[in-house]
């Protein structure tokens, strides 16, 4: 659709308003904004195509002619000699210009809000952050309960740069039940060992054609008599002991635990 060019402007001569459309455009855009000034309440004079003498081809305005590929208008609301015109311009020029505004909303098909109305905020998804303008890293963190790494793991953020607009999440993805994600020092038979599980059975499982892993890489773990929790925030040692029905030093001891501190994304095995 290209970009949009209104110059705005009185004139002088006539009554009522006029609008200028470029030859290499159609009407569609004129006609609607000089039908919505019309009905805030002044004439509607007429829209019209200007054509340069020497060269009929151009347009006779040099901010329409020097402006393609957008799609420019020049939009007289109201001549200044006439005494109705100025006395229009003066009470109901911002009414005019608004008319405009909802004339380019509605072309370029986008909600269109009268001043001073309240407009619906977005449905916010859950456990989503919209970056706000002034927001930082440690100012989103304070608000919602995080530390700035947390925020950042959970997001992959390799900076502290934020955008406004840009949307975080507050809590990791939940990975899928028998699924172990590959930590900084592990091999196969580190991981085998930690989860009750035969190395081939691991290789097999998941298609391997090396022994070769990767961190952060996904293995799926053949069914054992365990299960992998993934600590979410707000999670303690305790907490998930009585959801699973077994003891702090039960977790502790199957998983290598050297204290009671978790962290957000941190797989347990829970036997």
């Amino acid at each position: 659709m290209g970009e949009i060019s209104l110059s705005l402007l009185t004139s002088a001569g006539g009554e009522g308003a006029e609008v200028v459309y470029g030859l290499r455009n159609n009407d569609r855009l004129a006609n609607m904004i000089l039908n919505n000034i019309g009905e805030k309440g002044q004439i509607k004079r007429r829209l019209y195509q200007r054509r340069l003498p020497e060269n009929p081809n151009k347009d006779y305005y040099y901010i329409i002619r020097e402006t393609d590929p957008r799609q420019s208008l020049l939009i007289e609301y109201g001549f200044i000699d006439n005494n109705k015109d100025l006395n229009k311009l003066q009470n109901n020029l911002l009414n005019y210009a608004e008319g405009v505004v909802k004339a380019v909303a509605d072309y370029i098909n986008i909600p269109y809000f009268n001043p001073g109305q309240t407009i619906p905020e977005e449905p916010q998804e859950e456990n989503i952050y919209i970056v706000q303008k002034g927001d930082t890293l440690w100012s989103i963190a304070r608000k919602t309960g995080l530390t700035v790494d947390e925020l950042k793991e959970i997001n992959n953020l390799t900076s502290n740069t934020i955008s406004i607009g840009q949307q975080l999440k507050l809590e990791k993805e939940p990975i899928e039940q028998n699924i172990y994600i590959v930590q900084k020092g592990d091999s196969l038979w580190a991981i085998a060992r930690k989860l009750g599980v035969n190395v081939n059975d691991l290789i097999n499982y998941n298609n391997l054609t090396s022994t070769t892993i990767g961190i952060g890489q996904q293995l799926k773990i053949p069914q054992t008599n365990q299960e992998y929790y993934t600590v979410q925030r707000g999670d303690t040692l305790y907490s998930i002991a009585r959801r699973f029905n077994t003891t702090v030093d039960k977790i502790i001891q199957d998983n290598n635990l050297l204290s009671s501190m978790l962290s957000i994304g941190q797989q347990l095995v829970i036997k």
